[in-house]
């Protein structure tokens, strides 16, 4: 790039480098590579260096430190550590640095490993080599090395490295790619070369192309604004030939983007200039976008933190003042010491109220938030594991993103629901049309028009019907995976795939009656003979005369059919069947012709397959594999007069009435009926090879629904739509011989010239082509809200009675979509073209610029007509919204369709109930109109407070409630059962969940969808959840979970939530229990010791209480408990209700938890002090017991009585958790034994307990403060057993009787 003369020298700097930025654009040069700028190389080196390690060697420890210690719990026991180094501490300092240490140490460890992977990964990515172009010369570099402007070569099956804009491709300026590292979904997506771009220039000539001038990078993935400024010796080249004056600017967009992350396929090469690198590509920027998202049970946590730090400080304050009394008015206690009252500092008071603050600071469970995300990393393998969840179809598993929410399932209020895709299949299916006011059935390859009992092919309507359905093979953005290429050897298949068309009326699908009143004339594409079925059902050859197969003329060779990028399947070949010739009627040739009719296959090139004909070997490649001749023909040899004897097997005829009332069939009606039959999987067969691949199953249905029909969509090579026909016309000239390319074949092209791309606040896309006439059409598709408008309003009765077909089409639920065009002129294309152009080149304000063209042109359009497909509802839909609507989950259905649809689905699925009263908000124009509805609204749900309602508004009216009274109709909806809002744009979905997270009681949200539309409302959800359907797997991607059909929400949610939340109560209470229980038996010391601060626990019990005693035996039942079984849960949804809103961490809950812990810790203390206050001398020796044996004696029976409390909660009892808790009990046994081995000198616990376990009276004693702490326990359960309730202390009320498993159940993935 040259340089101006004033260009500053920064700006020199940054176009030494090729690239030029301001504050509204990125200018570089393309194929910018200068070998003599030493400064510039190195400036530019690992410029498209990616970093996705969050530390480095430097940075690890400071930044992982920093982290970790925002956490509240972390960063308060910090403090304590740093507290109890500096004081005089009661307790070893090291009883809270060792388990800080250990839980910082862990994490860090966990973090370090996966930045050590991802380190290692970006290495393996940047240090990978690139092809790019300089100076005309291919070389390879480091990948991490590539600068802004080069040209790089992409091959088939690499990698995209940077975001590029591409040039040129071996494949006449396309380009497949996939996405699934960005965006998830696996179809191929088809990139081109930008429109007007010299497709002469060289490889070694594309630098001198001039520079790419775009916007700065964004996370959009799917946008992108720019332009290519071309030197003024290179033109644009023009659409139309006789086009002048088109300039030098070549609008990019972002079908000219390849994305770091795509990778190239079925395309041998690609060249292309990067412009975004490194870090700024799109794939970066995506991946720096986090969700944060906080579980509805952390806030309780959290109060529950914060009732205990207000207990430990009030338990603090209390003994710091009663510890002051007693040594200012209980002197006489203290000559020991040699301190009064009277020396007191300020330093003697902090080290008093520091000293009760570290000695009650193990209140505070410090393992807590460690142990809740062990727990949650390994439930959420539950959903993964679980078959149930598993789809066989796609081989698709439940995806869990993140753990973090896995108790927030069982907390849902309100679930948002994508109606297309997820409450049903996304797979289209063409069913009717109108077409010039009228309406018509599809029946096989034919048309129905409504009030007749017949059906007829395209070319037997009116020319009305071929112009509709030719608009609908044009009017798309379908891609065919399929090549089309010469071959000789395989004519015979494409005689029988595409000739599938002939004019066999299906005679079996009418009744006998039918028949009679009907005569249908019949082409047989097999031969060259027509024939008449007359009234009776006999075939009459006319006058032509039947030549043999082997006089007929042979069809020349036509386009062979090869699937991209595999063969079509290998079946073995099997041998001619020989026939004599001679004396045949006509039936006999008809059977001949079709045991000689061959069907080959694609098989690779290096295949030889052998075989031996008369004793020679004959090498076949291409053969065919198997004869499509029906079953039973094969063996027909008698005259067509002559009345066959089929054998009917007893699957077919299960009644003997049934038999005798069959007709009798001559052979030749038979073959014709299983020649139709056959036809018909060849037509399937044909459309499966052809493989069209499109981003909306809408197209991909209308265009199979035209090959069906006739109008076969081959490609759109060089941006040539290429269609062939295959039907027989009732008149020649209804279709014009002048815009067939092909005589024989009937092959019709149109020139591509632009294409209006759908968006959702569109609702319609355009395309514009030129036929072989050069006449200009505007074929326009989208729904008829957005289309209609826009028609001409000559024939206002057509309007009408089309907008009747569709209200018509909305009842029965199938989607629609109006279909119109436009005659124009090369002037006003050329017109709108280079407005189009210049708006696209704008780098500011694309979108407004580029919309307003395409409303120029839009305008005045010729309604054809509209269409109806069918999606079919998803396997136990209903079943799994009714069980939601009986757990008390409210349903909101967001959709984009027509209220009549979305109703129509509604009611089949059993989102709305047949009983719900229905309130319409529809067509509302401005507020007034608005707010009438909602106080009438009002007034049905007060003087119906006991009846369901159900709400049903169009986007235009939520549109205007949202913006003027959006309290009002949040606070009516949320008291409806369910809630239908129709024709919404993605943005408002996410507006309607963020209103109604609003609400005053809080509710928990969650969202459901399967396409990249609702992408914004499962981001705005407190969860969401993604359906991995047909739209891709954006949503699936951005969702917290993602599953492969909706029925399995119901599992999801009414069991594995229900799990979730239960076990996730029980692991914090729990907590809060054990260690309340601990610092109990601390407190009640202090009394007894006049608050001297001394500890009653040695430092190791203080250390290992958290980390070791008592953990194990919570995280298991943590993981596998069951208060319910999963068949109860599944059949009796209500019990949801009892989780539901956080019920289990409820106050009573926690409160009935805290009252067992202070009861257990009176118990374990006084009953012991009460022992020695009897008689101390337990020893087996008669020896007393001193202070340490007293403190022994305590933390025993604590470990002893809170883990044998768990074995009583727990209802799910296995011999893994039994073990798990003598484990715990047997483990500080023995840790205490052998600690009790060595003498550390004072005040240690040298051979106390050694004696202790010696001693009968110690075991003895023991037991009783067992059984005395868990006699409440026993008591609530006997009453129950009786049936006598006596409130809600523990979380899952409803327990079941408690039975040891002796082994995990047939469930254990829960």
């Amino acid at each position: 790039m040259e340089q101006e003369d004033n260009v500053s020298e920064s700006e020199f700097l940054r176009k030494g480098n090729r690239v030029s930025t301001d504050d509204d654009s990125v200018r570089i040069q393309i194929g910018a590579y200068n070998h003599n700028d030493a400064k510039s190389r190195a400036r530019r080196k690992q410029q498209n260096r990616i970093v996705s390690t969050k530390y480095t060697l430097l940075t690890f420890l400071p930044q992982n430190l920093f982290e970790q210690f925002r956490r509240v719990a972390n960063f308060w026991f910090l403090i304590m550590a740093i507290v109890a180094v500096v004081i005089d501490s009661p307790v070893s300092p090291l009883t809270s640095i060792l388990p800080l240490v250990f839980v910082i140490a862990v994490t860090a460890a966990k973090q370090a490993y996966e930045d050590f992977l991802r380190y290692r990964a970006d290495n393996m990515v940047n240090k990978s080599l690139v092809t790019v172009i300089r100076d005309g010369v291919e070389i390879e570099i480091k990948c991490e090395d590539i600068i802004h402007g080069e040209l790089i070569k992409i091959m088939r099956d690499c990698d995209v490295p940077c975001d590029m804009v591409l040039l040129k491709t071996s494949d006449d300026g396309k380009c497949f790619v996939t996405t699934a590292n960005l965006d998830g979904e696996t179809n191929l997506k088809t990139l081109v070369v930008p429109r007007g771009l010299p497709p002469e220039i060289d490889i070694t000539k594309l630098h001198t192309l001039g520079h790419i001038e775009c916007e700065h990078n964004h996370v959009d993935l799917y946008s992108f604004n720019g332009r290519i400024e071309l030197p003024e010796s290179i033109n644009r080249v023009s659409v139309i030939p006789t086009e002048t004056d088109v300039g030098h600017h070549i609008p990019l967009m972002a079908e000219n983007l390849m994305l770091r992350g795509s990778r190239v396929k079925n395309t041998e090469w690609a060249i292309a200039c990067a412009i975004y690198i490194g870090q700024n590509t799109k794939l970066a920027l995506n991946s720096k976008i986090t969700k944060n998202k906080m579980s509805s049970s952390e806030k309780f946590i959290n109060k529950y933190l914060a009732f205990f730090i207000i207990l430990l400080l009030s338990m603090v304050t209390v003994s710091f003042f009663l510890k002051t009394y007693f040594d200012m008015y209980y002197e006489h206690h203290n000559v020991y010491i040699g301190q009064t009252a009277d020396s007191y500092a300020i330093s003697t008071y902090l080290q008093n109220y520091f000293s009760f603050l570290i000695l009650f600071n193990f209140l505070i469970p410090i393992s807590l938030y460690v142990t809740i995300e062990m727990h949650k990393f390994v439930s959420a393998f539950y959903l993964e594991w679980d078959p149930h969840l598993y789809d066989e179809e796609t081989n698709q598993p439940c995806i869990v993103n993140t753990s973090d929410l896995n108790e927030e399932l069982g907390q849902i209020n309100i679930l948002f629901s994508d109606k297309t895709g997820t409450l049903t299949k996304n797979i289209m299916i063409f069913k009717q049309c109108s077409i010039n006011g009228k309406m018509y059935l599809q029946q096989g390859r034919g048309l129905q028009e409504i009030g007749r009992n017949y059906s007829l092919k395209i070319g037997e309507c009116s020319k009305h019907v071929y112009t509709f359905f030719e608009a609908l093979a044009l009017c798309h953005t379908v891609q065919v995976a399929g090549i089309y290429e010469e071959d000789a050897d395989r004519a015979d298949e494409e005689i029988a795939l595409l000739n599938v068309n002939a004019d066999i009326p299906n005679i079996f699908s009418k009744s006998l009656e039918e028949l009679n009143d009907l005569e249908v004339e019949e082409e047989i594409d097999f031969i060259t003979e027509r024939k008449t079925i007359s009234r009776r059902g006999s075939v009459e050859p006319t006058s032509q005369e039947i030549r043999p197969l082997s006089e007929q003329p042979q069809p020349r060779p036509i386009l062979g059919l090869h699937k991209r990028p595999m063969s079509l399947t290998n079946d073995a070949p099997f041998r001619n069947i020989e026939t004599n010739g001679s004396g045949m009627s006509g039936g006999d040739i008809l059977l001949r012709k079709l045991h000689q009719l061959e069907y080959k296959r694609t098989v690779s090139s290096n295949a030889v397959i052998q075989d031996k004909v008369d004793g020679e070997i004959h090498v076949m490649t291409h053969r065919r594999t198997k004869s499509s001749v029906p079953f039973g023909v094969l063996t027909q040899t008698s005259s067509v007069q002559q009345r066959p004897q089929f054998q009917r097997l007893s699957s077919q005829r299960t009644s003997t009435r049934e038999y005798y009332a069959a007709p009798a069939y001559t052979s030749a009606q038979v073959l014709e009926r299983q020649e139709t039959m056959m036809e018909k999987k060849q037509l399937e067969t044909f459309i499966d090879v052809l493989d069209y691949q499109a981003s909306s199953p809408d197209e991909k249905a209308l265009v199979e629904a035209c090959a069906r029909l006739g109008i076969i969509y081959l490609n759109d090579n060089n941006d040539i739509y290429t269609l062939r026909l295959r039907m027989k016309r009732k008149n020649e000239e209804e279709i014009p011989r002048s815009v067939l390319n092909d005589e024989n074949n009937d092959i019709i092209q149109f020139k591509r010239l632009q294409v209006l791309e759908f968006t959702s606040d569109r609702k319609r896309m355009s395309v514009i082509v030129m036929d072989k006439n050069g006449q200009i059409w505007l074929y326009t598709k989208g729904a008829e809200s957005h289309v209609l408008p826009l028609c001409s309003s000559k024939n206002s009765n057509l309007l009408v009675q089309t907008q009747s077909h569709i209200n018509e089409f909305a009842k029965q639920g199938l989607r629609t979509l109006a279909i119109a065009r436009r005659k124009l002129t090369k002037t006003e294309f050329i017109n709108f073209n280079n407005d189009l152009i210049e708006a696209n080149s704008s780098l500011t304000n694309r979108v407004e610029l580029v919309e307003m063209c395409q409303r120029k042109i839009e305008t005045n359009l010729e309604l054809l007509g509209s269409t109806a497909v069918e999606d079919a509802l998803q396997d136990n839909v209903k079943d799994t919204l009714e069980s939601l609507r009986f757990a008390g989950i409210k349903v909101w259905v967001l959709t984009g369709d027509k209220v009549e649809t979305a109703l129509n689905i509604a009611l089949s699925c059993g989102h709305i109930s047949e009983t719900a009263g229905k309130y319409f908000i529809t067509d509302c124009q401005n507020e007034l109109q608005v707010n009438g509805h909602l106080e009438l609204l009002e007034k049905e749900l007060l003087m119906n407070s006991s009846s369901e309602f159900a709400l049903l508004i169009d986007g235009g009216s939520l549109a205007i409630a949202l913006e003027n009274c959006a309290e009002k109709f949040r606070d009516l909806a949320y008291k409806c059962r369910a809630v239908l809002c129709c024709r919404l744009s993605p943005l408002q979905k996410s507006k309607v969940v963020r209103l109604v997270k609003s609400v005053a009681d809080k509710p928990v949200t969650a969202a459901i969808g399967d396409g990249a539309n609702d992408v914004s409302m499962l981001q705005e959800a407190h969860v969401s959840l993604g359906i991995i359907g047909k739209e891709g797997r954006q949503a699936a991607r951005c969702a917290d979970y993602a599953f492969a059909n909706f029925s399995m929400l119901k599992r999801i949610v009414l069991l594995h939530g229900h799990y979730f939340s239960q076990r996730l109560s029980l692991l914090v209470l729990y907590f809060f229990y054990k260690n309340l229980v601990l610092m109990g038996c601390m407190l009640y010391f202090q009394t007894d010791s006049m608050f001297s601060s001394q500890s009653i626990y040695d430092s190791l019990f203080l250390t290992l209480y958290n980390v070791t005693y008592t953990t194990l035996p919570i995280l298991f039942i943590s993981i596998t408990e069951k208060v319910h079984s999963e068949e109860k849960l599944m059949k009796d949804p209500t019990l949801y209700k009892t989780i539901s809103r956080n019920k289990l961490f409820g106050w009573p809950y926690f409160n009935g938890w805290m009252f067992l812990g202070f009861y257990h810790s009176i118990i374990i203390y006084y009953f012991t002090r009460s022992v020695w206050n009897e008689n101390n001398a337990l020893y087996a020796n008669g020896k007393t017991m001193d202070f340490m044996c007293f403190g022994v004696f305590i933390i025993h029976n604590v470990v002893v009585l809170t883990n044998l409390k768990l074995v009583i909660e727990a209802i799910y009892k296995t011999y893994i958790f039994i073990g798990t808790i003598w484990l715990s009990i047997f483990g500080f046994i023995i840790t205490t034994y052998i600690y009790n081995l060595f003498n550390a000198g004072y005040d240690t616990l040298y051979m106390v307990y050694t004696y202790l376990l010696s001693a009968p009276s110690f075991w003895i004693i023991s037991l009783i403060v067992v059984v005395a702490g868990l006699l409440p326990d026993y008591t609530l359960k006997s009453m129950k057993a009786i049936n006598i309730k006596f409130g809600r202390f523990y979380p899952g009320v409803d327990r079941r009787k408690t039975k040891i498993a002796p082994i995990l159940s047939q469930t254990t993935y829960l």
